[in-house]
């Protein structure tokens, strides 16, 4: 009993060590350094730069050329973007605003301490959200943990011990109403689910804002 449980703790660290290597978020101060400004730089401008010949030939020939990291200019800006703005030159006559009908954030209240941005959007600006959207629209719940008692609190005990705590929060967005409300068990039927690691409070309160109609 004692190393099927020493075997699922070991399972679930080489699973956190894995997972944090490709979900680090790249900082604003970052991204102004390579010229992108996250607070304003929609995701279908990097679609523009990846069709771009020359951009692709001088970034190729910068590379072949070596003398530093190789430059993936498309990649940077996919890691800089925001995903609900959209380019007013590239659709003039386009917009996202009211483009879903409810949101549900999730969180792991054992581990929010280690998402601070999103705690502080939670104590501070949800109420604003919630004044323009009201509750039909938005919600915020805790996570439901599986029922595998005490080996599932050691396992999370541990996991919050290296900044895991049971995963980052998540704002699950849906095109239509359900009776009862969405949980969080209904992801397989959201328009899009997005993992909040790394978001700025800002920028969660200006996608709620964007992508909600008004109540």
């Amino acid at each position: 009993m004692m190393r099927s449980i020493e075997n699922m703790i070991l399972a679930f660290m080489l699973a956190f060590c894995q997972h944090a290597q490709f979900t680090t978020a790249v900082s604003e101060e970052w991204c102004l350094e390579r010229g992108f400004d996250p607070s304003n730089l929609s995701c279908d401008t990097c679609s523009l730069l990846e069709e771009s010949a020359t951009l692709q030939s001088l970034q190729q020939k910068a590379n072949a050329d070596g003398g530093g990291e190789p430059i993936d200019i498309v990649a940077e800006c996919r890691s800089c973007c925001q995903a609900h703005k959209e380019n007013p030159i590239l659709h003039p006559g386009g917009s996202l605003r009211g483009k879903y009908r409810y949101a549900l954030l999730t969180y792991n209240e054992n581990s929010l301490d280690h998402y601070g941005e999103i705690k502080d959007f939670i104590e501070r600006d949800m109420g604003d959200v919630l004044s323009f959207k009201g509750e039909h629209r938005f919600q915020a719940a805790k996570a439901r943990s599986p029922d595998a008692g005490g080996q599932y609190d050691m396992m999370m005990g541990m996991m919050g011990m290296m900044g895991g705590g049971g995963g980052p929060p998540k704002l699950m967005f849906f095109e239509k109403q359900k009776r009862g409300g969405w949980t969080e068990e209904d992801a397989d039927e959201a328009g899009e689910v997005i993992n909040l690691r790394g978001w700025k409070r800002e920028d969660v309160k200006d996608m709620l804002m964007t992508l909600l109609p008004n109540s």
